[in-house]
This record gives C-alpha cells, structure tokens and sequence, in this order.
C-alpha cells in the first residue's frame, strides 16, 4: 500500500500505532501529539483543499506541523503572493507550523542520460519543470521556506539511472552547486529518498556531493511506503 493509500484508509489509526514508541502521550482528538520529532504529513496527502487538509492533520491526526507540497491544485514553487498569504493564515488558524518545503528541485532527466523509465510522461504533482529550469526552481523554493517560516527545502537526486557511472561526478557537482547557493541563504536541501530518484547508493550523493563543502546543508529525508 502507498502513502497516498495509506492516508485514505485509516491513516489516523495507523499513524497513532506507528508512532506510540515515540510519542509521550496518548493520541486524542483535538490534542496535539507531544511526539520528540516534526512529526508530519504532506498535506496534499490528504486532499488539495488546503483550509480540509490542515483541518485533519491538526484535528483529527493531532500533528503540529505539516509539510508543503501541492496546494488547491498548484504547485508550491508556483503560488502566488496571495496564495502564499492565504496559506500562512490558514496554518495560523490551526496552529501548524511547516517543516519543510517539498519542492520539484532536481525531479527531471539528467540532460545527455538515456531517459529513466521513471520519468513521468507529463507534470508530476502540478511540476513539470525542465531542467533548464531549475535554478528558477531553486529561487522559487528558497522563496517558499522563508515565506512558511522553514530553513529545509527538498530536493531530488534526478530520476534514478539504470546506471548512473558516465554522469554521477557531473550530478553531484550540479547537486554541490545547489547546496552552496542555498547554504548562502541559510537554507539546508533535503534529499528525498524515494526509489525513483534516489541513488542505488545513499553516500553517492548524501556524501560525496557534500562534502567537505557544507557538510551542515545536507539531510536526508524518508517516510513511510507501506
């Protein structure tokens, strides 16, 4: 079962078992899950209305926090002043705060690569970015954390290769490249790890994409694929 799935039914139940070992205390509607992480869900998960999906992740999930991704069918790169002030004060309301930005960042074919059969054939979560675009993408999603009061942004290892030797230093140089920019605005890039872009190695690009260079801006992120 997928997370989308998995959100669909009975996403509450589940989320309160997997979660027991490392919450404090017993999950009730209307509380807040005194959990030691930011324990979180990606809105759009749970549906594209935004004011719904806060609604459920405060009330009925008992999260503090959530993550951006899409938003009344939009992309979160793409949102627009007044989106954007729409969404702060709806996240207000339900007392949510954003743990990070899930942006399209690096979610293209790696340009001169044979094209991975992973990559979609149109837009994937309202992005269909190219890869020319992607400094913009960056801007964009750096833009996004200050404006939701978060310091991650994530990004992706480009759709996964078959075999990626010919082109990894390349990749990783482009992946440094976008570390330092965003290190420079107190930003940290949060590698996803899904199968579809993520590496068949975690150090090919956790590690030697960043270090020594700024060790501090690289995360990796995971969750649950049931």
């Amino acid at each position: 079962m997928r997370r989308r799935e998995w959100m669909q039914k009975g996403g509450v139940a589940a989320l309160s078992a997997l979660a027991a070992p490392y919450v404090t205390k017993a999950y009730r509607p209307e509380a807040k899950l005194d959990c030691v992480f930011e324990l979180s869900v990606i809105s759009d998960e749970i549906t594209q209305d935004f004011a719904r999906a806060l609604e459920v992740a405060s009330k009925e999930f008992g999260l503090g926090y959530v993550e951006l991704r899409g938003l009344w069918n939009k992309n979160i790169v793409a949102l627009d002043e007044k989106e954007v002030a729409e969404a702060r004060k709806l996240l207000a309301q339900h007392d949510l705060k954003v743990t990070d930005v899930a942006s399209p960042l690096f979610k293209v074919d790696w340009p001169g690569a044979p094209k991975s059969q992973y990559s979609p054939k149109g837009s994937s979560y309202g992005a269909n970015y190219s890869f020319a675009q992607q400094d913009e993408v960056l801007e964009r999603a750096i833009a996004m954390a200050n404006a939701f009061g978060t310091k991650k942004v994530r990004m992706f290892d480009f759709w996964r290769l078959e075999d990626d030797k010919p082109h990894r230093d390349a990749m990783d140089e482009r992946l440094r490249d976008a570390a330092e920019k965003a290190a420079k605005k107190d930003i940290v890039l949060v590698l996803e790890t899904w199968r579809q872009s993520f590496p068949r190695r975690l150090r090919s690009a956790a590690q030697r994409s960043y270090r020594p260079h700024a060790p501090e801006r690289c995360e990796t992120k995971g969750g649950w694929n049931l």
